[in-house]
């Protein structure tokens, strides 16, 4: 008879395949052992050093799939595991995308892992939707084929891959081109900004992923808490449609350390 386990406890899982994108830049696959929706994330926990939130940049063929980039001791860490080892995994946590009508997808850099599964789960239920992704260069731009399989247009800063510039331009003409429903994002912060209001102008909805420091993932220890809204990313969020985002003041801030600072 098979355990379903609450969210909130630990797995501990190993490690079936890795996929190399760059040196600092890979994907890990695990045995699917429970559900998970586009958006939503991970606690994945490395024993003896530390637990760090991730996205779910996939569910396939019965495996799960985190990507993430080396960009401190944790994720670093993580680079040097192989298929065989065994790390802890909670989850997933929050809420994620909640697709409807015409969509247009926009992906920044590392914001581009979980959209790969919303463009899956799109796919699947043969929803309209275009897709706009920018990159500093090529390697940044993960699942790039995959990606250009449905269409998807490409933004690199050196012009490395695509046309040369900033992905907003390319959401700003897609939208203009065809008309468009919702606008789903997830990138950093500025892009997300820069977004709502293009939404705003549109005046259609929007679907952003936010990112803010977390410890818990269930929304006890209040880190990833948003002033003046009481909403937590990790119950809440992360995906934030316009009405709640209007209810977030320090959407576009520096974000809060883990000593509770803001960033300057």
């Amino acid at each position: 008879m098979n355990l379903v386990l609450p969210s909130h406890a630990m797995r501990t899982l190993p490690i079936q395949q890795v996929a190399t994108h760059s040196a600092e830049l890979k994907s890990f696959l695990f045995e699917q052992t429970f559900e998970a929706e586009p958006g939503q994330f991970v606690m994945l926990w490395i024993p003896g050093l530390d637990e760090k939130p991730f996205s779910v940049s996939d569910v396939r063929d019965g495996r799960i799939e985190i990507t993430a980039k080396a960009v401190g001791p944790f994720s670093r860490a993580l680079m040097e595991c192989r298929p065989g080892e065994r790390l802890g995994v909670r989850g997933p946590f929050g809420r994620g995308f909640r697709p409807r009508g015409r969509g247009l997808v926009v992906g920044g850099g590392m914001g581009i892992a979980p959209l790969r599964y919303l463009v899956h789960r799109l796919e699947r239920d043969r929803a309209s939707f275009r897709v706009a992704l920018g990159a500093h260069t090529a390697p940044e731009l993960m699942y790039a084929v995959d990606f250009a399989r449905v269409g998807a247009h490409f933004a690199t800063d050196d012009g490395s891959v695509g046309e040369k510039g900033v992905v907003l331009n390319l959401a700003e003409r897609l939208c203009a081109d065809q008309p468009v429903d919702v606008i789903y994002g997830c990138g950093p912060e500025p892009m997300l900004v820069a977004l709502q209001q293009l939404a705003d102008r549109l005046r259609i909805d929007c679907q952003l992923s936010l990112e803010r420091y977390m410890k818990c993932g269930i929304g006890v220890c209040g880190s990833c808490c948003v002033d003046g809204s009481g909403i937590c990313i990790c119950r809440e969020g992360p995906v934030l449609d316009k009405a709640e985002l209007d209810r977030v003041p320090d959407f576009g801030r520096p974000h809060r350390d883990a000593t509770g600072q803001r960033r300057s």
